[in-house]
């Protein structure tokens, strides 16, 4: 009974451990994908959602008329490796990647008006009715501070990229998106925060420390309990 004690968790870190174990599902952003088309394989075995209306998105940045402009660049090198995948593999369904990831373009959407960009409203809308389907856990990972505000709105989780940023830094999506005879920049690769990232990295390395302390007590606990019965 000690050890049942002592090993019981309560309901909120229940949780927090199921939805580590379950499959995460990424809804992926026009802006991410243009910051980092490698994207694919860079989350891991999960499950990485295309909407058609990132889709939509990329055929009118592609066509940008100067084809060394870095967005245009972007947007073709995402469109070849979707259709590579599709190529072979039934993209509706999932496309599995080298990195293990699985792809999968989606045409489904609840309908909302919550923000400017039609586009914008799909592509949330595709992460509202991916929740309700209830498959796995959804995430939708955006440079946009909008379109993060409006999803968690439906208490569905929203990630900046790259994610050591956190939220803390925002590229608004308006801006990725300018009209071509804009004469703003897009800068592609933003700085890193080494101070953000230091701070993360002391964190996982308290968390471990704190594993293995748990772990130990667990340990002793458990040896205690044995030499007291034998």
């Amino acid at each position: 009974m000690l050890i049942k004690h002592h090993l019981k968790y309560s309901r909120k870190e229940r949780k927090s451990i199921l939805d580590d174990v379950r499959k995460k599902i990424f809804v992926i952003d026009t802006s991410v994908l243009i910051e980092d088309p490698d994207v694919f394989y860079k989350l891991g075995g999960n499950e990485i959602i295309v909407p058609t209306a990132v889709i939509k998105e990329l055929d009118g940045l592609k066509r940008h008329p100067d084809p060394d402009e870095h967005r245009a660049k972007a947007a073709r090198q995402v469109t070849r490796t979707l259709d590579m995948l599709g190529s072979y593999q039934d993209i509706s369904t999932g496309a599995r990647t080298s990195a293990g990831s699985i792809v999968r373009i989606y045409n489904q959407y609840q309908v909302i008006d919550d923000l400017a960009s039609s586009a914008d409203n799909r592509i949330v809308g595709t992460a509202i009715k991916l929740k309700e389907e209830g498959t796995g856990r959804v995430i939708l990972v955006s440079t946009d501070g909008n379109m993060r505000n409006v999803t968690r709105s439906y208490k569905i989780k929203a990630e900046n990229y790259p994610f050591y940023l956190g939220d803390s830094v925002d590229r608004p999506k308006t801006r990725l998106l300018e009209e071509w005879n804009s004469t703003g920049k897009y800068v592609p690769n933003m700085s890193r925060v080494n101070s953000h990232r230091i701070v993360l990295k002391n964190r996982d390395k308290f968390k471990t420390s704190y594993k293995r302390w748990i772990a130990a007590v667990i340990l002793t606990i458990i040896f205690y309990y044995l030499i007291t019965k034998i």
